[in-house]
């Protein structure tokens, strides 16, 4: 535990009132289950928490508990100021007329006159006191609710909480911790040094349910004794694992199942860039029934069946020469390059899509095996 960080997290959040969880904008389980477990600790605390995330697909996650907190904007907007000098004339009385296109407001003077020249006009700040960011390595993975509010961000202490290498350390306060296997367990030892009783049947659902997404079920190469041991006791609180199991590996949508067999049918591989990739036509969406929203989901199931590749790809063709790519790439991939080589986006450290439009998916498939081939040396595979 980073001592000197968590000092400094526990004390901002004890001045704090109102706090702002923002998620990446399409999280995984691991951002979720942070996420959620965070707001249920806030308000442990008496605080007033609101959690965020623009794009997050709760569909396969609806069980968890208070996952019907999450919101995909900001339902605190900005108030729009009108301000008044009233250093030469003195208010008498305010009132205002509601209009179909305008409100009218009117001011009326105890002595004086008032003045055009001394009326401005602007924006309060946002109702937080805080920003606390759960598994998002960049700011700009958090999508419209960064980009759309960058004032808040510029004006709130941010506390950035992630466990991917590639964090750039964007907040005033980073508790990035690489040894930990996920955003979950972080959070965990955070609710645990500041008072282990607080962590209840709920919180521990949570964050169980983020270490085993993180960890594909305590089956990835990254799974640490310290992940076997956060979960053991995460259990012993009250965590629902059975719950979790069943919800998320062994009820699978008809249409997901399809799409995923589909894709496992086409697998190409290429050693080169340890890399395995799947084609899914409009033709396969169609008759799958999937929609795009699954392709993600079908992606995920690729990665938990093909654990020995570093780079595992989807691109499937969502509309008449429309191509949508997701892929996930191994920590020893330089997401960065990729990112960039594919003008794609990271949804968090490991996953991240992109778009091809007026292109059929062979034309697609060869533009971005071509771009990968041609950048293996800066992407930095070990095979």
């Amino acid at each position: 535990m980073q001592n000197g960080e968590a000092q400094l997290i526990f004390d901002s959040i004890n001045k704090a009132k109102q706090i702002l969880l923002v998620l990446p904008a399409i999280p995984n389980g691991d951002g979720l289950g942070a996420g959620l477990a965070m707001y249920d600790f806030l308000r442990k605390l008496e605080k007033e928490p609101k959690i965020v995330s623009e794009k997050a697909e709760v569909e396969a996650f609806g069980f968890l508990p208070n996952i019907n907190e999450l919101k995909q904007e900001l339902e605190a907007s900005q108030s729009f100021v009108i301000s008044v000098d009233t250093k030469d004339a003195k208010l008498g009385e305010l009132s205002y007329e509601v209009k179909d296109d305008r409100v009218d407001i009117f001011l009326k003077t105890k002595q004086g006159t008032f003045s055009e020249k001394g009326v401005k006009f602007g924006r309060a700040r946002f109702p937080f006191d805080l920003i606390i960011t759960l598994d998002s390595p960049s700011l700009e993975n958090l999508g419209k609710v960064y980009e759309e509010n960058t004032d808040l961000f510029f004006e709130t202490t941010v506390i950035n909480i992630d466990h991917h290498p590639n964090n750039e350390h964007y907040g005033e306060i980073n508790f990035v911790d690489l040894t930990a296997t996920s955003s979950s367990e972080i959070v965990a030892t955070l609710i645990e040094e500041f008072e282990e009783g607080l962590i209840d049947k709920d919180i521990a659902t949570n964050l169980l349910l983020g270490i085993i997404v993180e960890t594909n079920s305590f089956q990835h190469v990254k799974t640490t004794p310290k992940a076997f041991q956060r979960a053991s006791r995460l259990i012993s609180a009250g965590a629902d694992q059975q719950k979790i199991v069943r919800e998320l590996y062994k009820t699978k949508n008809i249409s997901l199942l399809k799409l995923w067999g589909r894709a496992m049918a086409r697998i190409r591989e290429l050693p080169e860039l340890s890399m395995v990739y799947s084609l899914v036509s409009f033709s396969d969406m169609q008759k799958s029934g999937a929609d795009k929203k699954q392709i993600l989901s079908a992606l995920k199931e690729l990665v938990a069946s093909l654990s020995e590749s570093k780079i595992v790809m989807l691109l499937a063709e969502t509309a008449p020469d429309e191509v949508q790519g997701y892929f996930f790439l191994h920590p020893s991939v330089k997401s960065q390059v990729v990112s960039s080589v594919l003008s794609a986006t990271m949804i968090n450290g490991a996953y991240g899509y992109f778009g091809l439009t007026d292109k059929t998916l062979l034309e697609a498939e060869k533009e971005v095996i071509n771009k990968l081939r041609n950048s293996k040396a800066q992407i930095a595979v070990q095979v």
